[in-house]
């Protein structure tokens, strides 16, 4: 069975297509952001605490060129007066044995202290794009709708 449609509708309706997909994939895209960025804002709540950095492994994530490693180390400091070691992703820089770093921990769960814009930022970018690609998404699919309601000439 042939498409109906002339030439020039079906290279609109497959744009169309093309950008409902890409304002999902923006979507969440921006999802993904916000969600990192409400932790790491959220983290800021946490105590915080001095940790020495002991020993370190260097841990590889990924495959292919999109390959990527980070330094998880063993991080202790007192609570209180109460001894607490945990593995900490930590920067290239602080993954040397006796390094003090500043961490923030609750729970089981220890990272070590950013920036308060860096949890800021990435929470508003990640807004901005779930927005974005919301918008984007709606409004394509609302102008498919309306051409498939149009009347065919």
């Amino acid at each position: 069975m042939s498409d109906p449609l002339p030439p020039a509708a079906r290279v609109g309706r497959q744009v169309r297509l093309f950008h409902t997909f890409a304002g999902v994939l923006l979507a969440l895209v921006g999802l993904i952001a916000t969600v990192i960025g409400g932790v790491l804002t959220a983290s800021r709540t946490w105590p915080s605490a001095t940790g020495t950095v002991g020993t370190c492994e260097v841990v590889s994530t990924g495959s292919g060129s999109t390959r990527s490693t980070t330094h998880r180390c063993e991080v202790s400091w007192m609570d209180g007066d109460r001894a607490r070691t945990m593995s900490v992703d930590v920067g290239r820089g602080d993954a040397v044995p006796g390094t003090q770093v500043t961490i923030r921990y609750k729970g089981g769960t220890a990272v070590v202290e950013t920036s308060p814009w860096v949890g800021a930022g990435t929470l508003a970018v990640g807004l901005v794009l779930l927005a974005t690609g919301g918008f984007v998404a709606v409004r394509s699919f609302r102008k498919a709708r309306a051409v498939i309601k149009a009347p065919l000439k």
